[in-house]
């Protein structure tokens, strides 16, 4: 039997935690995404709780909210967001099939992981924001 010949490239799984604070209405940028990275789970674990009012949004340069759809910022710390199917963006529930799957592959480099708040808040929050996912090397 023939094996056929292929370029066998190796996946490396990672987990990386941000901690980011809001800054009122302002997108933050999180993180600058390298080429050949698939995300496949984005949470946001409020760590210190902001006060007033408003949503924190986790997404990237393409759709702001791709990851996390609503966190609320004036949750209790330690509250999870990502972990349940009506918090998670199209990335990772991706009943439009905008991505192919339940993740986003980042082929080439030049995007950011992005986390946006709805409202200007009386004091900021803080949230720690874990990524999932896989990277390897492009080779076109």
């Amino acid at each position: 039997m023939a094996i056929a010949t292929t370029n066998e490239r190796p996946l490396y799984p990672f987990a990386r935690i941000f901690q980011v604070a809001t800054s009122a209405q302002a997108a933050v940028d999180i993180w600058q995404i390298p080429a050949g990275t698939i995300i496949t789970r984005v949470l946001a674990q409020i760590n210190v709780a902001g006060t007033g009012s408003g949503n924190i949004i986790i997404g990237d340069d393409d759709d702001d909210n791709g990851y996390v759809l609503a966190a609320d910022a004036t949750a209790a710390a330690g509250t999870v967001y990502g972990d349940g199917v009506a918090e998670v963006g199209v990335y990772i529930n991706d009943t439009q099939a905008t991505c192919g799957g339940s993740w986003k592959e980042y082929h080439a480099s030049g995007k950011e992981l992005k986390m946006d708040c709805s409202a200007t808040l009386t004091t900021e929050a803080t949230v720690d924001v874990m990524v999932f996912g896989y990277s390897f090397k492009y080779l076109g």
